[in-house]
């Protein structure tokens, strides 16, 4: 494949550029010695300031300190240029904190420049999906708050990000939480922007959101995103072949924000789909960089999941299912026999191939004469037959059992194929031909199927598996999504550009899971000799490989952690979220795997 160098730098062309000069750096430097000697100086740095590209002049700036663990420390004092960044660095070393923070070795410095005034606003009348004048840009704006005794509490743009805020909604609430209802009701509000800067590791960045810039993809960026995914995600692994399911980096919690009253401790929730897509993720690592540093963990994750399978007799021999949660999830069995095939491809140990022979026949059984998948088989441990099927319906589930039935095709000899061909002919001719009516519901205007598109792609190594319909379909459901992704010079906000929306004006879904189906649609082109439409789908890919670079957390990224050692690696759901799954990790992860495999020539 040929490229042009276009399609990686046009994504961050938009945004803000920033790259520190020796200016900057002798600035960096020279505050960082004031905020940690004992006397707080900072002529040598109010000297040096002059000297920078950050803006001389203004109405207001704003100082914040992060040291892990440790509550951040704001402070902001009226000016602009030197003498306002004076004013704010005075306030600053009397404040009774002061110590705690400077004095830290791993203290991070963030400068906000306010260079216009504030916007008077009725925080009651604005809104994300709102247009116009109405609308306000949570990770964009900052909210000063002015009481009528003359105080002012601010809410940076970026604060957004600090503290894990997407909707006005979720924004109102931190305010009241922070200075109270009746303080936020009373004030005078006002909206603002500034420029962002953040000194960490000896160098600052630019803050756009909240979030280091990105900057143009490359692959170096790719491969660090994927390493710090990986090294997450194995050092997270709990003795048990568990993996940490769920944390929240702003609060350095595992409690969900979609269940704040189940305690992790007493009542942890761990989903096995999930837990399967970890191991494959680091497996997919390995197979990248020709490594066998997550064996060890990939057998740790199947010993687990094998422990959760139960056995029974089928026509064709014992068959086994994963039942987890009260549950048996047809998918929770795809992807348990898609990790099994995939750690016996990779390592070439067949200790576990008894259990994928099990979970294979297991999926077959759940075939129906239609077609149609039978989706749990025990659902809050009552047994669903083919009559109660309709009422547990699932949209995934099919396709992640497609895809671990065609992982697990390259086990068996060409004999043994055939009935699985069978089964699968009829299963896909359901989810391609009569589901889109029959559950016509379920779609939407961005197609979400990516396991199917997946499984399509990994059954097209078969001869006899190869249709024109199922070829059709995952290039149908490719160019939807491409059809459907912020482009660069229509995108509402440049950050925007290759996240995906249902109506335009939408906040960017930067999808991984969305990705790896538009991977496995360039895969299958490629796979099928259909070059023109594999360069069709190529810029798309690197669109949104830059839009989920925003989602990861580099050492630069969790700055505001109270956890650094725990953050790092995650990878987030959504720009401003700062909670991650091991879902959210392992899809764009693995997506950067696949991507990095057909990256093409040198890097820009």
């Amino acid at each position: 494949m040929t490229y042009s160098p276009e399609v990686f730098e046009a994504p961050h062309a938009r945004m803000p550029s920033f790259e520190p000069g020796p200016a900057e750096q002798l600035f960096g430097k020279l505050l960082l010695e004031g905020l940690q000697s004992s006397e707080g100086k900072f002529s040598s740095a109010l000297g040096a300031f002059t000297s920078t590209c950050f803006p001389q002049e203004g109405v207001r700036v704003a100082v914040v300190l992060y040291a892990p663990g440790q509550p951040r420390l704001l402070v902001s004092r009226e000016g602009g240029g030197t003498k306002g960044l004076e004013r704010t660095l005075e306030r600053l070393v009397k404040h009774p904190r002061y110590s705690a923070l400077a004095g830290h070795e791993k203290v991070r410095v963030q400068l906000d420049f306010v260079t216009n005034p504030p916007t008077p606003m009725d925080l009651g009348k604005v809104g994300m999906t709102l247009r116009g004048d109405r609308h306000f840009e949570v990770g964009l704006e900052g909210i000063e708050l002015r009481t009528n005794a003359g105080k002012r509490h601010l809410f940076l743009p970026g604060d957004a990000f600090v503290y894990s805020i997407m909707s006005l909604q979720q924004l109102r609430a931190h305010l009241h939480s922070s200075f109270g209802p009746e303080t936020v009701a009373q004030a005078h509000c006002a909206r603002f922007h500034s420029e962002s800067y953040l000194w960490i590791d000896g160098r600052f960045h630019r803050l756009y959101r909240g979030m280091p810039l990105v900057g143009p993809l490359t692959r170096e960026k790719l491969s660090e995103a994927l390493m710090l995914a990986v090294d997450h995600v194995l050092r997270e692994q709990n003795t048990d072949g568990t993996y940490l399911y769920y944390y929240d980096a702003a609060t350095d919690s595992r409690r969900d924000h979609e269940h704040p009253t189940r305690d992790p401790e007493t009542n942890p929730y761990y989903n096995i789909l999930r837990h399967s897509g970890g191991a494959l993720n680091c497996l997919y690592s390995d197979q990248l960089r020709g490594e066998r540093r997550s064996y060890d963990s990939a057998r740790r994750a199947i010993e687990y999941l094998i422990a959760q399978a139960r056995t029974y007799t089928t026509d064709a021999g014992e068959a086994a299912y994963i039942y987890s949660e009260r549950k048996a999830k047809l998918g929770g069995s795809g992807l348990g026999l898609y990790l099994l095939a995939e750690y016996e491809i990779t390592t070439g140990d067949t200790r576990y191939h008894h259990w994928a022979q099990r979970l294979a026949r297991h999926l077959i059984h759940q075939i129906t004469a239609s077609g149609e998948f039978i989706y749990y088989n025990i659902y809050l441990d009552e047994n669903i037959d083919e009559r109660r099927n309709a009422n547990y319906f699932s949209f995934y589930y099919p396709g992640e059992a497609i895809c671990g039935l065609a992982r697990y095709l390259h086990l068996i000899g060409e004999t043994e194929r055939t009935p699985y061909f069978n089964h699968l002919h009829r299963a896909l001719h359901y989810l391609i031909n009569i589901r889109p009516t029959e559950r016509a519901d379920q779609y939407t205007n961005v197609p979400s199927d990516a396991w199917l598109m997946m499984g399509i792609k990994e059954l097209w190594d078969f001869p006899a598996m190869r249709k024109a319909d199922y070829f059709n379909f995952v290039v149908s459901d490719a160019r939807q999504m491409v059809a459907q992704m912020y482009k660069v010079d229509t995108a509402p906000y440049p950050d925007y550009a290759g996240g995906f929306y249902y109506q335009f004006g939408d906040y960017p879904y930067s999808d991984g899971a969305r990705m790896e189906g538009l991977m496995g649609a360039y895969q299958l082109a490629l796979k099928a000799g259909q070059m023109e439409i594999a360069q069709e789908i190529w810029p798309a890919l690197c669109l949104g490989a830059w839009a989920t670079l925003h989602l990861v957390n580099t050492p630069a990224a969790i700055y505001s952690a109270p956890n650094t050692a725990r953050s790092l690696g995650g990878i987030r759901f959504k720009y401003t979220r700062q909670w991650f799954r091991i879902d959210t990790i392992q899809h764009v992860a693995s997506f950067y795997a696949r991507l990095l495999g057909h990256w093409p020539g040198p890097e820009t």
